[in-house]
């Protein structure tokens, strides 16, 4: 009963997870906003994309010239250079997903998380969240797109959003 009267008791112990790092609830949406009067509530978030379709009287291709990022990342305490890669998802023959990378020249189409700000993991929460807007978004056809979040020095994306691009 004397840990209840400690007020150091009713502090969590710091969390540790796996080595790494590792991103979760990544979203797209068309709206982000801070509140600063009430911190704890993080950010609010508006009109998170499931799908997207070309705007009423235009056809594919089209482009969402400014769509907002977020995501939470945990892990290793230090700072990471991060980036939101597009690609769209093609169904290969043997029914697994292939990769279409969509920049100039078939190179990979991505957006740097603006600096000198980089996503920064402090070890004081058990997530940080990272909000940043990207753009233009091209959407070349119908069909399955993914965003992948890669920060420097990982061989694979942390975390992974699909939407459905129709007509």
């Amino acid at each position: 009963m004397a840990e209840l009267d400690d007020p150091s008791a009713a502090e969590p112990p710091p969390y540790r997870d796996p080595v790494g790092l590792h991103g979760v609830h990544l979203l797209t949406c068309r709206s982000i906003w801070y509140e600063p009067a009430k911190q704890e509530a993080g950010v609010g978030i508006a009109g998170i994309y499931i799908h997207v379709e070309p705007p009423d009287g235009f056809q594919f291709p089209f482009r969402l010239d400014r769509v907002f990022v977020y995501f939470q990342l945990f892990g290793d305490v230090g700072e990471y250079r991060v980036r939101i890669r597009l690609v769209r998802l093609l169904a290969g023959d043997a029914g697994d997903l292939e990769e279409i990378q969509l920049g100039i020249d078939g190179s990979p189409r991505e957006f740097e998380m603006p600096t000198p700000r980089p996503a920064e993991i402090s070890g004081l929460n058990y997530l940080d969240f990272f909000t940043f807007p990207i753009g233009p978004v091209p959407f070349r056809e119908p069909g399955l797109y993914e965003y992948q979040l890669w920060a420097d020095g990982f061989e694979e994306p942390i975390a992974r959003e699909r939407v459905l691009a129709r007509r």
